[in-house]
């Protein structure tokens, strides 16, 4: 009997993986108000640069800003923050929402859209 010959099949040498991007949050700061625009991603990104904004002792207020489809999430990430920080007293100063034109794409007029603009201030507690 003769024995197959098995041919080993050459495989294409696997690329190096990338290393994840960590996903970087946009944010800015305007005198003693700290803006965090918020999108569709995970609410527990948003904690941290809350946390580093109202521990902060010239910041005075955190605005959470989202347009569109990201407002729901806007609104999970101020309660979650509110409920989970304790030793952050947190509480919701104002709440705006509204309508604004957005410039399109392709720079050829603009469309309208929904926002809300949550204001959050906290005062830290003292043990």
């Amino acid at each position: 009997m003769a024995k197959k010959e098995t041919k080993k099949e050459k495989r294409p040498p696997k690329k190096e993986k990338k290393p994840r991007r960590r996903f970087r949050v946009n944010k800015k700061l305007d005198g003693k108000t700290g803006t965090i625009f918020i999108g569709a991603e995970d609410p527990f990104l948003y904690f941290p640069d809350m946390m580093s904004y109202l521990e902060r002792e010239e910041i005075d207020e955190v605005k959470l800003k989202a347009r569109g489809k990201s407002i729901s999430n806007a609104v999970n990430v101020s309660e979650q923050f509110k409920n989970r920080f304790k030793e952050i007293k947190t509480q919701v100063k104002d709440v705006k929402i509204g309508t604004e034109d957005v410039p399109k794409k392709d720079k050829k007029g603009t469309f309208r859209m929904s926002f809300i603009e949550i204001t959050l201030v906290g005062n830290k507690v003292e043990d």
